[in-house]
């Protein structure tokens, strides 16, 4: 007898290894991390599905570009949760304006994540005065953990807006 409630638990008799046989395996999903059974332990993964559908959410990135929702853009732009992706007329990290700010200031976002290119840089202060002033926090991180950190970010519900740096012409 099981120490698991049935509600909890899913048997999957057609699991099929690599080599083609079938192999009768139990899953078990419960909120513990490690469950003793039988002398045996699980590991156990909770899984559920993600609300974020919906929303622009980065699938993929290298180092000349990103997709947003398997659409590819290789220019620098400004995505956020719930508005399609803009381009932003940077053309590298040098070329940065508290102009350029401003356009992502009109937007009011809680927090933004700014991809500096391929490696970390860090953007001046006064650049960014005036999303300081509202009390908009901007965090300056290379592209591709600034896509991770958006996509968690976004995750959650916050309110953030991913700018991302390319070095090269700002629109294609």
């Amino acid at each position: 007898m099981s120490i698991l409630p049935k509600a909890t638990r899913f048997i999957n008799p057609y699991a099929v290894r690599p080599e083609g046989k079938t192999l009768q395996c139990r899953i078990f999903f419960f909120a513990a991390a490690e469950i003793g059974v039988a002398s045996r332990v699980y590991r156990i993964m909770k899984l559920h599905s993600t609300p974020t559908q919906h929303y622009q959410t980065v699938t993929a990135y290298d180092e000349t570009g990103v997709e947003i929702n398997a659409v590819r853009f290789n220019y620098s732009l400004v995505v956020m949760p719930e508005v399609a992706p803009v381009a932003w007329p940077v053309s590298s990290f040098d070329g940065l304006t508290a102009e350029n700010f401003e356009q992502i200031e009109a937007t009011s976002p809680d927090v933004v994540i700014l991809g500096t290119g391929e490696r970390q840089r860090f953007i001046h202060p006064r650049l960014i005065a005036s999303l300081t002033a509202r009390r908009i926090g901007v965090e300056c991180m290379d592209n591709q953990a600034a896509c991770r950190t958006y996509n968690i970010l976004m995750g959650e519900g916050r309110k953030v807006a991913l700018a991302l740096v390319f070095d090269q012409p700002a629109q294609p």
